[in-house]
């Protein structure tokens, strides 16, 4: 089902990805990741549906980076979105992006300014 809201997401999207450099894409991740953990409390009104779309933002960015540095990738590819993000985070890794690494760079560039 993920899978399906992933696909019609990346149809649906305005900005043609094939225009991102893979230093925009790291930033929109970078950016998308900043939300995925912040989830509301399930008690808040609403905290379903933003944990959908703080996680449908990520993965579409984790697609976006992964396209740019020549890996392939899909939305079919997230039947489990868990374990895709990690196999995914672990390739980008292995090409030496280091997302935990840029991760508090980024925090710290946020606190600071």
């Amino acid at each position: 089902m993920y899978a399906y809201i992933l696909e019609a997401a990346l149809r649906e999207r305005s900005q043609p990805t094939a225009q991102l450099t893979t230093g925009d894409a790291l930033a929109v991740l970078l950016e998308c990741r900043r939300f995925l953990g912040s989830i509301a409390s399930p008690r808040s009104a609403g905290w379903g549906s933003t944990a959908l779309a703080n996680q449908v933002a990520y993965d579409l960015a984790i697609i976006d980076l992964a396209r740019s540095i020549g890996l392939d990738c899909d939305a079919a590819s997230f039947d489990q979105p868990q374990r895709r993000r990690i196999e995914l985070e672990r390739e980008l890794i292995s090409r030496g992006v280091a997302l935990d690494d840029l991760d508090q760079q980024a925090n710290s560039t946020w606190e600071h300014s």
